[in-house]
């Protein structure tokens, strides 16, 4: 049950390694770095310091598809908390003051910024922005090539698509994510089409179908999604106390 480091392996300083768990060539682990039984950390992967790991979760996994071969080597920055059951890819970066709840999936070319929450069976698909203070709920899906930026709140469930003709169109297909700008809110179990827009600080009534754009500061509800009314002034970013 003793765990493999390869020799290649760089360990910082009181590294704690549960058992069964795999540390692959030219990974580099910083200090105080907590990792659980049964952990894969594949090889380049790069962790920060006082970052930790829950059991039978997969760092730095390889991307199935050939033309990914040489996808950057995954980064996790300081101060992180991964959950179990969770499989990070190769070329995703993980800012600092994250948490990573069990069973979640991020996949390559995605970039996480700092102190985000993504909750318990989220999917980050591949070329995904995600920025600063982003919480992402409960078994949220977020389509390939979408960008959320600071602030952003995903309630749990929530379904985005990237693809304008469902798998039938007759050349290739330029997929379109959605774009969540600063502030933007999005209720539980609601969904948004490929391409969609929510402005800044734009929110999404649970339940909804986004088909259209979101306006700046408006409330949508409904299927498919209209305006409603007004974010309430109470709910503005500039009237909330300061976020550390």
């Amino acid at each position: 049950m003793k765990s493999f480091i390869h020799p290649q392996a760089q360990l910082g300083r009181n590294v704690r390694i549960g058992m069964s768990s795999y540390i692959g060539p030219q990974v580099i682990i910083g200090d105080e770095v907590e990792i659980g039984s049964h952990v894969i950390i594949h090889e380049q992967t790069m962790i920060g310091d006082r970052v930790e790991i829950g059991d039978n979760t997969i760092l730095g996994k390889k991307p199935m598809r050939k033309r990914e071969a040489n996808t950057a080597p995954a980064k996790i920055r300081n101060d992180v908390q991964i959950g179990s059951n969770s499989i990070l890819y190769r070329g995703c970066v993980i800012g600092e003051h994250c948490f990573i709840a069990d069973l979640v999936t991020v996949r390559e070319h995605v970039v996480v910024g700092k102190k985000c929450v993504v909750g318990r069976g989220v999917t980050l698909e591949n070329h995904i922005q995600v920025g600063d203070r982003v919480k992402l709920e409960t078994n949220a899906y977020i389509t390939a090539y979408s960008r959320l930026e600071d602030d952003v709140f995903v309630a749990p469930c929530v379904v985005t698509s990237n693809d304008p003709f469902a798998a039938r169109a007759p050349h290739p297909i330029t997929f379109k994510g959605v774009h969540v700008k600063r502030g933007g809110r999005i209720g539980a179990g609601a969904v948004l089409l490929p391409g969609v827009t929510i402005h800044e600080e734009g929110f999404v009534a649970a339940g909804s179908v986004v088909t259209r754009d979101v306006p700046v500061k408006t409330i949508v509800k409904g299927v498919p999604a209209k305006p409603f009314r007004a974010v309430p002034e109470d709910q503005w970013l500039s009237n909330l106390p300061p976020r550390s």
